[in-house]
């Protein structure tokens, strides 16, 4: 359905796990879950908040990606902790901006903003992406081709452009 085979969530949780740069491989890149568990530390965190229309193509249509990405440490000491996460978020952004497939989707970042915890401790930074993500009517992605090769079709006609 879209452009390429990841949307927008998936493909910055691929470049950021698959990234050569040394600050970005200090921590652990994951989905969110439910919570975040309290021992970690370190963690990048991927999340899809929205998808929104923007403009509609003669073939398909373009919209607005949210995506959240929290970063999460365990360093307690507000000053060395603030130092660590605003670290991250700039080598993040970086690798997002020089990432080639971003670039051409017209990536843009949020503002940030801090995590505290019940006793005002630092736990972390959300920045939010802006990605444009586009879909095409008809075609067909090669997951969604192989999701109908495992499903008994002898009945059903099924019509690929």
């Amino acid at each position: 359905m879209t452009d390429t085979v990841y949307t927008t969530d998936f493909l910055i949780y691929d470049i950021l796990r698959n990234s050569t740069n040394e600050i970005i491989q200090l921590c652990n890149v994951k989905f969110i879950d439910r919570s975040v568990p309290a021992e970690e530390d370190n963690t990048i965190y991927i999340a899809n908040v929205s998808l929104s229309p923007k403009t509609e193509l003669f073939d398909g249509q373009i919209y607005n990606s949210l995506v959240s990405i929290y970063v999460k440490t365990k360093q307690t000491d507000y000053i060395k902790g603030s130092r660590i996460l605003r670290t991250f978020v700039q080598n993040i952004k970086q690798e997002l901006k020089n990432n080639p497939e971003l670039r051409n989707r017209n990536i843009s970042f949020g503002n940030q903003t801090f995590d505290y915890g019940s006793t005002y401790t630092l736990k972390g930074i959300t920045l939010l992406v802006y990605v444009d993500e586009e879909e095409h009517y008809g075609l067909l992605d090669a997951e969604e081709i192989n999701c109908y090769c495992g499903v008994n079709l002898e009945d059903v006609d099924i019509d690929i452009e």
